[in-house]
């Protein structure tokens, strides 16, 4: 399929509801539209169709425009506003470089050159200067906005002690220091909960996705999972689900296959995996407690496929997962790069409603066999 073509079959598309309202239609068991799906970093791939840079999007009138092109072409309702994977590093010292049209990175950690926690105290995201702003911005989207819920993305303990102390010298810190490293983390669960604590003083009870990569398989042995990364999360997650009575969903970039098991026992609702890991065992591993997303792949088929690379894509995805028991969001493996054609968005979307279409909680839709 041509971008003509599908340009042709997008204008067909008139969702018959919001992307708020099929979700948890299709969660209480009704039958709706089509296959619900999360697209992650889709305000990346709006701002690169609307001339905007990732600098750009940090402007609340440019943040509007996407939020409005997202509802007026997709019916996709929602506001975020989240902490990077870096920003509470950023707000307890550590040195962000923010490129024109590119992902923040750390110039200079705050730990730099030694696992001090004198160098470090909690923040008020009230009078933070970094913080302060973000729930300022939060604060103009949901008066924007006001019928649509808000939420926040806030990283996993072990990933924001990484935007503290360098990655090489943490892992290094994890044999010859742990106990600091524990107290390290400790602190990063409460920092993290002091974002979460004012976020729900100023909008209410509100959903928490957690990002948490450094604590995949990848990075971290079994033996450095089960001791640094798990207990802190685990204790991360019930405290957002305490504080909202909403319990909050999870994302872990990289392999996780290992950790699966041990997923059912967190709070969460749903588990997005990452498109390295097999979308069909996962549903397996997970499906009798968890809500399965994900698990096109971000890169090699949103930013660089063709149309019908994404459309093949979204429907195997589909076919491996959409008859999950505790329902399937169809979803990217993880964020959208910069430069992501709103073309291949058009085609994911054109995928969930031709081959998602009719869906159910448990069922694997007929369309999938068009």
């Amino acid at each position: 399929m041509d971008k003509e073509e599908l340009e042709k079959e997008m204008q067909s598309y008139k969702p018959e509801m919001t992307s708020s309202e099929r979700t948890g239609a299709y969660l209480s068991g009704q039958r709706v539209d089509h296959v619900p799906f999360a697209i992650m970093s889709t305000n990346r791939i709006i701002a690169n169709h609307l001339n905007y840079t990732i600098s750009d999007m940090e402007d609340v009138d440019k943040l509007s425009d996407i939020i409005r092109y997202k509802y007026d072409k997709y019916k996709m309702v929602g506001l975020t506003e989240e902490l990077s994977l870096r920003t509470m590093g950023h707000a307890l010292g550590s040195k962000l470089v923010f490129p024109e049209n590119d992902i923040d990175y750390i110039e200079e950690f705050v730990m730099e050159d030694e696992l001090d926690m004198s160098l470090i105290e909690i923040p008020d995201p009230y009078t933070n200067e970094v913080l302060a702003p973000k729930l300022e911005r939060a604060r103009i989207q949901k008066e924007r906005f006001p019928d649509m819920g808000i939420e926040t993305e806030i990283p996993g303990p072990i990933t924001t002690a990484a935007a503290i102390r360098p990655i090489n010298k943490l892992l290094r810190d994890l044999r010859k220091r742990p106990d600091e490293v524990k107290k390290l983390l400790e602190f990063c669960i409460e920092a993290n909960m002091a974002w979460a604590r004012a976020f729900k003083d100023e909008f209410g009870p509100s959903s928490v996705m957690v990002v948490d990569p450094v604590g995949c398989d990848d990075i971290l042995s079994p033996k450095q999972v089960k001791e640094f990364s798990l207990p802190y999360l685990k204790r991360q997650l019930t405290a957002y689900y305490e504080l909202n009575g909403i319990k909050p969903n999870l994302h872990i970039c990289g392999h996780t296959n290992k950790q699966w098991k041990y997923y059912n026992d967190l709070d969460i609702d749903f588990y997005s995996v990452d498109n390295c890991e097999d979308l069909e065992a996962c549903k397996e591993e997970i499906e009798d407690n968890l809500i399965v997303v994900g698990n096109v792949p971000p890169v090699e088929v949103m930013r660089y496929g063709t149309i019908d690379d994404v459309i093949e894509s979204v429907r195997e995805c589909i076919a491996k997962a959409a008859d999950a028991k505790n329902g399937y969001i169809a979803a990217t493996g993880c964020g959208s790069p910069v430069g992501t054609p709103i073309e291949n968005l058009d085609a994911f979307i054109y995928a969930i409603n031709k081959y998602g279409k009719d869906a159910k909680l448990g069922e694997m839709p007929e369309a999938i066999n068009l």
